[in-house]
């Protein structure tokens, strides 16, 4: 029984250890995305999302907010134009949310992001 708890515990810890790179790499990546041109979108919100994503369940009253202030694209990644535009982007995860300002990617948040944050980001991102 001791041999299984302390298995079980390694397994755990491997894990959330790999977990825990993963998300420092989709961070990393997400940080590369800023600086580069976007043409789908001039100023607003790209929001990248899963509908099977429990977090992007999380986002979505949020998001909705959102749309009432600023132009919010939504791109669900299980089909193939979400897919495509994410995989050229270089997102990693989802939630991943993309803000844009004069056809240029300002600031990427990578999980759960509160409207506040968003709707500043959005209106007070300077060029």
């Amino acid at each position: 029984m001791e041999s299984l708890l302390k298995l079980v515990a390694l397994f755990l810890a491997l894990f959330f250890g790999f977990m825990f790179l993963l998300r420092l790499y989709a961070t990393k990546r997400s940080k590369e995305m800023q600086g580069k041109a976007f043409t789908q979108l001039r100023d607003g919100v790209v929001y990248f999302y899963s509908e099977r994503c429990g977090a992007c369940k999380l986002m979505k009253p949020e998001v909705e907010r959102l749309k009432e202030k600023v132009q919010v694209l939504e791109m669900d990644v299980s089909r193939p134009e979400g897919f495509k535009l994410a995989q050229e982007l270089g997102v990693m995860a989802t939630p991943t949310t993309v803000v844009v300002k004069d056809g240029i990617i300002r600031k990427v948040f990578v999980g759960v992001v509160k409207y506040q944050k968003l709707l500043k980001e959005a209106l007070d991102v300077k060029g």
